[in-house]
């Protein structure tokens, strides 16, 4: 029995991708799929964001014990042949912190910034859409220079065009917390933390905390399981930023130590995230050929 541990973007696309028979079961502690790119866009206008999953057992996760391939739940304890962990980490406070921005009675100048350079993206989304939505927002970031150069000089140059920078930020996304009893996980370029235990998703150690980049996981580990894959996993940051009149299109394999990095601008691209956002909630969570663009 495979078991797949979380419902998020890495989760459902191993689910999806396991086929040929094999039994499996999607633990999570929540019957739905969460779409933040979706959520995000609640600062400009109602988009929706979630959507439910019937094919869930919903439980909630409270121990695994890698060694002896064991899962404990809150509503019993199993014994896995194989166990995907993709049970992603949380930030803490991001919801307050919308909540801040689209609160109507906040009059002061807002400063956001992330604690942890990988989440810089959401820093910079968010203020270009409450800049869009009138908002007194400010950035305080990097413009995802970890990705390179090239990247953090297209975007610096494009989104300063819209937004405006700050030094003192009073609001800072927190650093992703993943669960206590797993931690974040180290693998290998097969995302094995062991023979037959795979993580996938935020939880991974070191790398990008982006739903991009947990579905492209989730398929290469639902397809490897299934025999339809052989190799490593290639991982590469693809994202989109949108300023609300153009689309940033982002390739890099800088995070993994590869010079590669490829940027696009045009407004197709801001509206192919508009659709992105509608497609997935559609899908339920399942990537599809957008692993292909």
């Amino acid at each position: 029995m495979i078991f797949i541990l979380g419902s998020g973007y890495a989760g459902l696309n191993a689910y999806y991708n396991i086929k040929g028979g094999a039994e499996k079961i999607l633990l999570s502690h929540e019957n739905k799929f969460v779409f933040y790119t979706a959520y995000l866009r609640n600062l400009i206008k109602n988009t929706k964001y979630e959507v439910s999953l019937n094919f869930v057992r919903k439980e909630d996760v409270k121990n695994v014990d890698i060694s002896n391939l064991e899962i404990k739940t809150d509503k019993g304890e199993y014994k896995a042949d194989k166990i995907i962990i993709a049970l992603g980490c949380k930030r803490p406070n991001l919801e307050y912190i919308m909540e801040r921005i689209n609160n109507k009675n906040v009059k002061e100048e807002m400063c956001i910034t992330a604690e942890d350079e990988y989440d810089d993206y959401l820093a910079l989304q968010i203020t270009l859409y409450s800049k869009i939505a009138g908002k007194n927002v400010r950035y305080h970031g990097n413009f995802l220079s970890y990705l390179g150069n090239k990247v953090a000089n297209v975007v610096s140059e494009l989104t300063q065009k819209y937004i405006k920078t700050c030094e003192e930020p009073n609001l800072i996304i927190e650093k992703c917390v993943p669960p206590e009893f797993t931690g974040l996980l180290s693998v290998n370029s097969y995302l094995e933390v062991k023979k037959s235990v795979y993580a996938i998703g935020d939880i991974i150690k070191g790398w990008p905390k982006l739903g991009e980049l947990a579905m492209r996981e989730g398929i290469y580990i639902g397809k490897k399981i299934s025999g339809k894959l052989e190799g490593e996993f290639e991982p590469i940051y693809i994202h989109i930023v949108d300023t609300g009149r153009e689309g940033i299109h982002i390739r890099s394999k800088v995070p993994w130590g590869i010079n590669y990095q490829e940027v696009k601008v045009s407004k197709i691209r801001s509206l192919m995230k508009r659709f992105i956002e509608k497609y997935y909630i559609w899908r339920k969570g399942n990537m599809g050929f957008l692993y292909y663009l």
